[in-house]
């Protein structure tokens, strides 16, 4: 943590509870000097954008210190920016908070490629122009410290590009928290992983923390599998001593009966296997003890759901979706015309394009959603008889007035308590958790609901639409284990390129120049896939 530099930034004993009982963190310590470029991760809920305010004097801890005296610029996740916002103009925002607001809007323009009309209302604007516009604020200011909490969620490709560029020629220090572990690669330095515990620190982008997590993960198992290894050995230890024992006092007793030892001997050997049986005995409790304590301090807890067989539904390979000729329009804006697009039963298509190109609306328009303006004109559209879950980033899929259990039940009345239970415990929903009514859960809580539903419905067509926004390691990788255990047809809009390239994608097309175009490359081309997404923006 840059001990080599002079820090720009130190934390000391630094903690933090919510109300009086649930501590956050406690006991960190950390220093930020020139040149570190940190990833901040952890579980939902673990304190991530706490430490974040902490860090930047937007909060103070409980316990603990902060020095700093250096410029600073915090960025807040973006549903904290919409609260904040009031019903102004974007030109009376950049008035009140720089006397110089033309070099924001230039800022804006020239990183983002983004002319915002200065006359809307700041509430009228989309979650990647607020965040793009906050970037822009804080990105126009001579800045020694940046802290920035998911600000990739609502970032289009040349957006993420241009903040890339921008957080690799920073000179002074930052902290991001993002989801988007292929981002976070090509930017971050250091990560560091928060806990209820401590602060890890992982000398590494976010790749070589994932690889060291399973080094980990594998080593806790192989500690599992030894401890109970060695409890069975205890068992079999005092299983054949009792059984010595026993011979031995069965021989004694026979030799006694028989007259071969005098009764004085017999009894003072009884005496003596007496107390040789009660020292091994209390040898062999401890031993047990210590060996059943080992297999639970070890004990891995697994979060990798069961593989549930669904009823296949339907004719294989046939054809779900087929557009020829068509055009998409939003009211009187036209923004795709001669649209081209088949999709079978087995397809995997990632639909690519910058932000209000319309991979949404274009979904909408498909399904005939109610209270969409998007609608699809002229050509032939045609669509089979389907069951179709749609997964947006408000997870409207759940149903916010029933209970867990209650939303599990309706996902596939067929299948049994027990397995439901089983199912949502693989998804970190233990005990009462079940009976929340949905209402009452944290956007990560209703991913997980949202994912563990999808694995045990019968579906033929599954619509992502930037599914892993807000979600953190652990959730993301569950998703991507589902996905790749469903076997039909699946519709996936996401600007998180790792989670495209790890869920066997093949079709995808991009929506560029009010046309839908075939990508050259698909999302396992990391790389290359990237590259021509970037290509004429």
């Amino acid at each position: 943590m840059s001990n080599h530099r002079q820090p720009y930034l130190m934390a000391e004993n630094v903690s933090y509870r919510l109300e009086s009982t649930r501590v956050l963190f406690q006991g960190i310590d950390l220093s930020l000097a020139a040149g570190d470029r940190i990833a901040l991760v952890g579980s939902n809920g673990v304190g991530k954008s706490t430490l974040l305010k902490i860090l930047a004097r937007q909060i103070q801890p409980m316990q603990g210190s902060i020095a700093c005296d250096r410029p600073t610029y915090y960025l807040p996740q973006l549903n904290t920016i919409r609260s904040s916002i009031q019903s102004e103009s974007v030109l009376d925002f950049l008035s009140a908070i720089s006397d110089e607001w033309w070099e924001i809007e230039q800022m804006l323009e020239t990183s983002f490629g983004t002319a915002l009309d200065l006359s809307l209302s700041m509430q009228s604007l989309s979650g990647g122009e607020l965040t793009k516009l906050f970037l822009a604020v804080g990105l126009a200011r001579s800045l020694d410290l940046l802290f920035l909490d998911e600000p990739t969620n609502h970032l289009d490709y040349p957006a993420l590009e241009a903040l890339r560029q921008f957080l690799c020629q920073f000179q002074g220090a930052f902290v991001i928290v993002s989801h988007k572990p292929f981002f976070l690669d090509q930017v971050a330095q250091t990560t560091w992983e928060l806990s209820a515990t401590n602060l890890q620190v992982y000398g590494g982008n976010f790749s070589y923390y994932r690889e060291q997590k399973q080094l980990e993960e594998a080593a806790k198992e192989r500690a599992h599998e030894t401890a109970r290894k060695e409890l069975k050995r205890a068992k079999a230890t005092i299983l054949t001593e009792q059984k010595r024992a026993a011979q031995s006092h069965r021989s004694g007793r026979q030799k006694a009966l028989n007259g071969d030892m005098p009764r004085i001997v017999a009894g003072g050997m009884k005496r003596r296997a007496e107390a040789v049986a009660g020292k091994l005995k209390i040898k062999h409790e401890k031993a047990m003890a210590v060996a059943t304590q080992n297999v639970a301090d070890t004990k891995v807890r697994t979060h990798k759901a069961a593989s549930i067989q669904l009823e296949e539904h339907g004719k294989k390979h046939r054809r779900l979706i087929e557009i020829n000729h068509a055009s998409l329009w939003v009211a009187d804006r036209l923004l795709l015309k001669d649209i081209e697009l088949c999709v079978l039963s087995r397809d995997r298509l990632a639909v690519a394009g910058i932000n209000g190109s319309g991979k949404s609306c274009l979904v909408k328009a498909i399904l005939g959603l109610d209270a969409t303006p998007a609608v699809l004109q002229g050509g032939e559209v045609k669509c089979a008889d389907m069951r179709t879950v749609y997964l947006d980033q408000s997870y409207a899929l759940v149903d916010r007035t029933q209970t867990v259990l209650q939303n599990m039940q309706r996902a596939n009345p067929a299948l049994n308590y027990q397995l439901l239970r089983q199912q949502l415990g693989h998804f970190l929903f233990w005990n009462d958790d079940v009976y929340k009514v949905a209402s009452v859960l944290s956007g990560g809580e209703l991913a997980r609901l949202a994912v563990a539903m999808i694995t045990i419905a019968e579906i033929d067509l599954l619509i992502l639409d930037e599914p892993t926004n807000n979600l953190d390691v652990t959730t993301v990788d569950q998703m991507v284990e589902a996905i790749n255990d469903y076997q039909g047809a699946l519709w996936v809009i996401s600007h998180d390129l790792d989670f495209l390239s790890r869920i066997n994608i093949t079709h995808s097309v991009q929506l560029k120049h009010q046309r839908l175009q075939p990508t050259l490359y698909l999302p396992s081309q990391l790389l290359s896939y990237q590259q021509c997404l970037l290509e004429d923006h």
